[in-house]
């Protein structure tokens, strides 16, 4: 299940609120001492997270829980970067919903009871968290996910089912920075220096829609891991979108699968990303996700 962006009415009260976590999306299926957690895209994460999946192993229940893996840095603070290593040190699974327990399906149920399960059920400890309730508004709560350094808030009606693989206002993300996950299709050289990404997104209708270049954010191996990067997933003779730049330069294009979290200002009238800034790649989301609204 997934948010949608936007806030609670200020009237609104039977929502709560929790914070929004910088991590990989898991579900975990527990059976007895078996364990999986899948990601978003459907593919095993056992031997990225041995630590979480030998707490869950100790724990011998049957269920399904939903949640986030994050990292902790040297301060405590969540630290997305550091889930960029092949086996990351101090991860945790973060939990927040609870799908099913021994053999009874809870989707159908209201959130509060699936709430009240997962308390009943899973221990907050080790590498395993219970994800906290918010006290206060939404706007409060938004408040102190600023001052904490979070990147946001969820918030959700309490009468709310799980609907699996749907995108439901019944949860209302609100992010304190505005960002976007985009396609790489090409990189920009001059002479044999790699200057900038040329990154698109898929618009409702499926077409691939160019926006730009993104030359800010990349360190020294970020730079080096893109060159390889577009070797390895194939070069293309011609710009994959439907919009291609007409501007001279030394491009090479590729096919669109590796997936960058991009950081800007705004979407100009001509369809490019103001101010684009890079944050991350991400590679446990689907290259289809990558969409925007225009």
């Amino acid at each position: 299940m997934l948010p949608v962006d936007g806030a609670p009415a200020e009237d609104e009260v039977n929502f709560v609120h929790e914070i929004k976590w910088d991590g990989y999306r898991v579900l975990a299926d527990l059976r007895s001492s078996d364990v999986e957690l899948v990601s978003r895209n459907g593919y095993s994460l056992n031997d990225r997270f041995p630590q979480v999946v030998d707490v869950l192993k100790k724990m011998e229940l049957e269920a399904i829980l939903d949640g986030e893996i994050v990292a902790l840095n040297r301060e405590g603070r969540v630290d997305f970067s550091l889930l960029q290593a092949r086996r990351p040190a101090d991860t945790y699974y973060v939990v927040f919903d609870l799908l099913s327990a021994r053999g009874e399906n809870l989707c159908p149920k209201p959130w509060y009871q699936r709430r009240e399960n997962l308390e009943d059920l899973v221990p907050s400890g080790g590498a395993t968290l219970v994800s906290p309730l918010l006290p206060g508004v939404a706007q409060d709560c938004l408040a102190f996910a600023i001052e904490q350094g979070f990147e946001g808030i969820v918030s959700k009606r309490q009468d709310s089912p799980y609907l699996p693989g749907v995108r439901s206002r019944s949860w209302l993300k609100q992010k304190l920075r505005r960002s976007l996950d985009c396609l790489l299709v090409g990189v920009r050289k001059e002479g044999n220096r790699l200057r900038s990404a040329s990154v698109a997104a898929y618009l409702e209708d499926g077409s691939l829609m160019f926006l730009g270049n993104v030359g800010s954010g990349f360190g020294l191996e970020d730079y080096k891991f893109l060159e390889e990067a577009v070797g390895v997933i194939g070069q293309l003779p011609h710009c994959p979108c439907t919009n291609p730049p007409k501007d001279e330069g030394e491009w090479i294009w590729c096919k669109p699968v590796l997936i960058l979290e991009v950081e800007y200002f705004e979407l100009t009238p001509s369809r490019r990303l103001r101010h684009p800034v890079f944050l991350r790649f991400r590679f446990d989301k689907d290259p289809r996700e990558c969409k925007i609204e225009v």
